[in-house]
């Protein structure tokens, strides 16, 4: 497969992963992570962190009206220990286990996401999703879902602007880990950031969709997707 073709595949898959995230949230990571490491194992995770950090500033910015960012201090907080044992855990990966692990986390994001469990956003869950969310986050750039399933039950528009608030402080914590380890060059950059276009695509349609798309068939659709490129992400890692 010709570089440019894998390009292409891996622009169109973040435009609608960030279609998504702008819709409901979150899920950039979970709707990206299962193709890009199969397509391009070496663009995870800082393609996706780099186009993530940008997307959710934006959401942020887009949203700021409806920020409470005092509930976010707590998960803030515990982010940093668990971005600190995520990028020491990266640091230790091979291309398969990477591509395993990425696997078995949209997998378990789907399942969890699926839970009929109420989890109340108390300071204590907020704290430990957040720890959750900087290892997970650190290692596969997938660290929206252990946040949004304790905040799932919030205002829709807050847990849209939290989240956004969160996901920029958190993009940038695992930036400082990825260089700390070697994985930021140049090179990386500049590719991550040629996704740009793609990515405010994906925001102005999802912006215009907040209002108008069924929540819950949505949500049930993206589920779905999502699981069924884990598995096949999982099994192209095995095989």
């Amino acid at each position: 497969m010709e570089f440019n073709l894998v390009w292409l595949i891996g622009a169109i898959v973040l435009a609608f992963g960030s279609w998504v995230q702008t819709t409901i949230g979150f899920g950039l990571a979970v709707v990206a992570a299962p193709f890009l490491v199969w397509l391009a194992p070496g663009w995870v995770p800082v393609v996706l962190t780099i186009t993530a950090l940008l997307l959710s500033a934006i959401n942020t910015w887009n949203q700021r009206q409806d920020l409470h960012v005092t509930s976010m201090i707590i998960p803030m907080f515990t982010r940093i220990p668990g971005t600190i044992v995520g990028v020491w855990f990266l640091s230790m990966m091979t291309t398969e286990t990477l591509q395993t692990f990425v696997s078995i986390t949209v997998i378990m994001a789907v399942v969890v996401s699926l839970m009929k469990s109420r989890f109340e956003a108390s300071a204590l869950n907020l704290g430990i999703a957040g720890a959750v969310s900087g290892f997970t986050g650190s290692t596969t750039a997938i660290g929206g879902p252990p946040m949004a399933v304790i905040m799932q039950h919030g205002k829709p528009e807050s847990v849209r602007a939290n989240l956004s608030l969160y996901f920029t402080y958190s993009c940038i914590l695992s930036l400082v880990g990825y260089s700390w380890i070697g994985l930021l060059n140049q090179e990386i950059i500049l590719l991550s950031l040629s996704f740009t276009p793609f990515m405010l695509l994906g925001f102005y349609i999802g912006k215009g969709h907040r209002k108008h798309i069924s929540a819950e068939r949505f949500r049930f659709a993206l589920l779905f997707v999502c699981f069924i490129a884990g598995f096949a992400a999982l099994a192209g890692a095995l095989i």
